[in-house]
């Protein structure tokens, strides 16, 4: 369900100024990596070794189908392969496991035509008959794969039209499933493992097509992977197109970040996820390491007036929320500079990304004009506003303890929105209950989505989801025409006008008020060559090598 704590990596599920953004930008590099040039590792690839990774948080299940995590993805896209790849250049979804497709006018037939030369490995051949095993097996996990669930709403069948052509039918127009298809979520794993226990699926009890196999797994502790040797179907992205360069793969759980940069420092590791902040600058000049950042795209992380609350019925007084936040002040304060404020309600590297920062600025009278509109115009001897009836405009964020730097920017918007005379109390819990939205305490929440495409609006935004949809049980039936509208088109021009009014709806309406689009950033030893990552910033682990 909902989590009021800052979403940190793993709770980034499910997410475009240029989509090429996401491509990671190398941060300063010193003189003594491992070439003579200084810098990430170059030259001719070398095959061989153990790459060791430092997760900030490792998983508490291997089975991407599962999990929406941003972990959990990151390891399923290591083990196993989807049906199309999405281009981190153009966010064009590219042939990968199927090598086209065909898509009826009302987008509820999509006809895939698939490789015949992949195998899982157990021995098992990819085919048709395991494109619809696996369709029907995420049905048959209903909300254990909640984001794989949610992709196939309204899944009919998939018929298969001879061994290599699989037909996926729905009963509506279901347009954002193509994009799935590249997700993490919907990844293929051999029909023979379909129908084990889920929780031993979790574990890894599981074949799949990918380029590593799981060798070793404890939950929330460390992942061991091996090379899959006759890996020969890579994603049309990557640069390897054979097996992976290292022999293994092994992950460990670091969750102190100071600690994670120390173990890369001290040569422990050679990779480490989640640099943080304060630490980015420093490792990026430290002589042998490099910084490799990125946008996720997803929904902006904003601040969420909850649907039920009393005091936040007023479009202007929801609107005001944004405008009195500074977002710059933010971003420097807390994070180093290193996120970016936010300009919309997508990233910028959300493909149908709308530049708003014209109403997303900071603005603090506009922000007062608009509580006097909405009656909001006494302002006691405390500096909070109120309204006729004396009832103060105070505002409770409920939220998880924990994170020092949620608990920093919570205070420094409690700062901001004092100054227009908002009283915003804080309300930290050890635990968050776990709740649908309309059940929510308080009157404000926080969340994120991480999925590169305009259907995250949809999930997101809408009333209909009780596990996602933050206006859950609240239907603003304008908003809900124009993102279920996004599922009966699948083209990109016209999911864009599309999406683009829905982003224009979601501010003047003020049901977001969106902060800063996260930063992802990696830190790796300049031994460390070929590292690249997917749109969604996961690691394409099959590229990396070590240099002897």
């Amino acid at each position: 369900m909902f989590s009021s704590r800052l979403p940190a990596a793993r709770r980034l599920s499910l997410a475009f100024v240029l989509p090429t953004a996401l491509v990671l930008l190398l941060g300063s590099c010193g003189t003594d990596g491992a070439d003579d040039a200084g810098g990430p590792a170059s030259g001719e690839p070398v095959r061989g070794g153990t790459l060791h990774y430092a997760f900030s948080e490792a998983p508490d299940c291997v089975d991407s189908r599962q999990r929406p995590q941003l972990n959990s993805r990151m390891t399923g896209r290591q083990l196993a392969d989807a049906l199309t790849e999405q281009d981190p250049d153009t966010g064009e979804i590219l042939p990968w496991l199927a090598t086209s497709w065909e898509i009826s006018d009302d987008a509820t037939r999509f006809t895939f035509h698939l490789r015949d030369d992949v195998t899982f490995s157990d021995g098992e051949k990819f085919d048709a008959e395991a494109v619809k095993a696996n369709f029907d097996a995420i049905i048959d996990l209903g909300v254990q794969a909640p984001q794989a669930f949610s992709f196939l709403t309204g899944y009919q069948e998939t018929v298969v039209e001879d061994p290599y052509t699989a037909t996926v039918v729905f009963e509506e127009p279901n347009a954002q499933f193509l994009q799935a298809t590249a997700t993490a979520s919907l990844v293929q794993l051999s029909p023979a493992s379909l129908g084990n226990d889920p929780a031993d699926l979790c574990l890894g009890d599981f074949a799949a097509s990918g380029p590593f196999t799981l060798d070793e797994f404890t939950p929330e502790t460390s992942v061991r992977l091996v090379r899959r040797e006759d890996y020969a179907w890579p994603s049309p992205i990557a640069e390897n197109q054979g097996a992976a360069y290292v022999d293994a793969v092994q992950l460990d759980a670091i969750p102190e970040g100071s600690v994670r940069q120390g173990s890369l420092t001290s040569g422990q590791v050679d990779l480490i996820e989640a640099v943080q902040p304060a630490g980015r600058q420093q490792l990026a000049d430290t002589p042998g390491f490099s910084v490799a950042t990125a946008t996720l795209p997803a929904i902006s992380i904003p601040y969420v007036p909850l649907p039920g609350s009393p005091k936040l019925q007023d479009a202007d007084t929801r609107r005001a929320l944004s405008l009195a936040l500074d977002r710059e002040a933010i971003v420097q304060a807390v994070f180093n500079g290193v996120n970016r404020p936010a300009t919309g309600v997508l990233t910028t590297t959300n493909p149908g990304y709308v530049d708003q920062s014209d109403e997303i600025r900071h603005d603090p009278r506009a922000a007062a004009e608009l509580l006097d509109r909405a009656g909001w115009d006494v302002i006691g001897d405390d500096g909070i506003r109120r309204n006729a009836d004396g009832e103060k405009l105070s505002l409770t964020l409920t939220y998880e303890s924990g994170d020092p730097q949620a608990e920093q920017q919570h205070q420094l918007v409690q700062q901001q929105w004092a100054e227009v005379g908002i009283e915003l109390v804080l309300d930290p819990v050890a635990t968050f209950p776990d709740v649908t939205i309309d059940q929510y305490p308080g009157d404000l929440t926080t969340w994120s989505q991480t999925r590169a495409d305009v259907d995250v609006l949809r999930l997101v935004y809408s009333s209909f989801d009780p596990s996602y949809s933050l206006r859950y049980g609240n239907p603003d039936e304008e908003l809900n025409e124009l993102l279920n509208a996004l599922q009966t088109t699948v083209d990109p021009e016209e999911r864009g006008e599309i999406a683009a009014q829905a982003q224009q709806r979601i501010v003047e309406q003020g049901y977001a008020a969106p902060v800063y689009d996260r930063v992802s950033a990696y830190g790796f030893s300049d031994h460390v060559g070929g590292f690249r990552t997917d749109l969604e910033a996961k690691p394409l682990l099959n590229e990396v090598w070590l240099a002897s």
